[in-house]
């Protein structure tokens, strides 16, 4: 989940900024959690190292550290060759559900 305290004082307490980095978020990779599956199901490692590349800077921006070392374990599998396991894809891809969801509630 996002630290939305310590992101805020990241961003200077200025809502507005706060919301582009969201919004900014949500238009990027709002529905990667499909991506990263379709990639993981189609043996995809270049796939699936980019996205959890991408994802892992995104997240460390925004102060979801859980979800940032998820997408670390699945960047650091498939730059080694190796398919992540199920169990890191589910986990990542659950992470990013939850983080989409406080996205939206705090948009509403």
């Amino acid at each position: 989940m996002i630290k939305i305290e310590e992101l805020k004082a990241i961003c200077g307490d200025d809502d507005s900024m706060v919301e582009m980095l969201l919004n900014l978020y949500m238009e990027e990779y709002g529905q990667c959690d499909s991506v990263i599956q379709q990639k993981y199901t189609n043996d995809d490692l270049d796939g699936l190292f980019k996205i959890s590349h991408e994802l892992k800077g995104m997240f460390s921006n925004l102060c979801a550290q859980d979800a940032m070392g998820l997408a670390q374990v699945v960047e650091s599998s498939s730059q080694a060759g190796t398919l992540p396991d199920e169990s890191a894809i589910n986990n990542l891809c659950q992470e990013i559900r939850h983080i989409n969801q406080q996205i939206k509630n705090i948009l509403l």
